[in-house]
């Protein structure tokens, strides 16, 4: 009796094994952008994303928190970023209107992630949802003003993110934006940057991104 139930066992995943092998090779899934996945398939995908961010996230030591930084940050979010993700007071681009899963706006990233995930999503980037990663073509330093700025820009309304952006115009040329330009992307010995405070591990982002998108 256990003998025939282990075979059945056996034979129905193997049974199930060769269904998802022919829909994969028949072509059968649909992986345009317009069409939306089903909510189990959904709730799947968003939930394996959010947990492994969230751990590989949980070893990141967190900078203390420098306001200074934001304006900075600003400027770095507005040239990288703010086409995908809508800052308070603009319309939607074509770019971020056609994205599957949708980018979510400033707003909500401002509040959905601790300052460790924040830095992981924008350093690593996520599959298959069109958010690059950053850490290749930036120091961390930049990377944690990015942070910073997500932290400042809660509550942020349309007004006071071209102020923020109207200070970060007046910074001196490169500041905070000092890509890497050494052999394989690596910055120089003498002119790697030291890391730029972020918000503290005690002044987290909370909520459901990076999109995370």
């Amino acid at each position: 009796m256990i003998k025939q139930l282990l075979m059945g066992v056996v034979l129905g995943l193997l049974l199930m094994l060769a269904g998802g092998l022919a829909m994969v090779l028949g072509g059968l899934p649909n992986v345009a952008a317009g069409w939306r996945d089903p909510p189990i398939l959904a709730w799947l995908l968003h939930t394996t994303y959010e947990r492994s961010v969230a751990r590989r996230a949980a070893a990141i030591a967190v900078p203390p928190a420098d306001p200074g930084q934001a304006p900075a940050g600003a400027r770095a979010f507005e040239e990288m970023c703010a086409i995908c993700h809508t800052p308070p007071g603009r319309e939607p681009t074509v770019q971020s209107a056609g994205l599957n899963p949708p980018p979510p706006a400033l707003a909500e990233l401002a509040t959905r992630r601790t300052p460790e995930e924040a830095f992981w999503v924008i350093q690593n980037g996520v599959r298959m949802t069109a958010m690059p990663a950053f850490g290749p073509t930036h120091t961390d330093a930049e990377l944690w003003q990015l942070v910073t700025f997500l932290w400042r820009a809660r509550g942020l309304d349309g007004a006071g993110y071209d102020a923020l952006l109207a200070r970060a115009r007046r910074l001196p040329a490169g500041d905070g934006h000092a890509h890497r330009h050494g052999p394989d992307g690596a910055d120089p010995p003498d002119q790697a940057p030291a890391a730029a405070p972020a918000p503290s591990g005690h002044d987290h982002h909370q909520g459901d991104d990076a999109h995370a998108h």
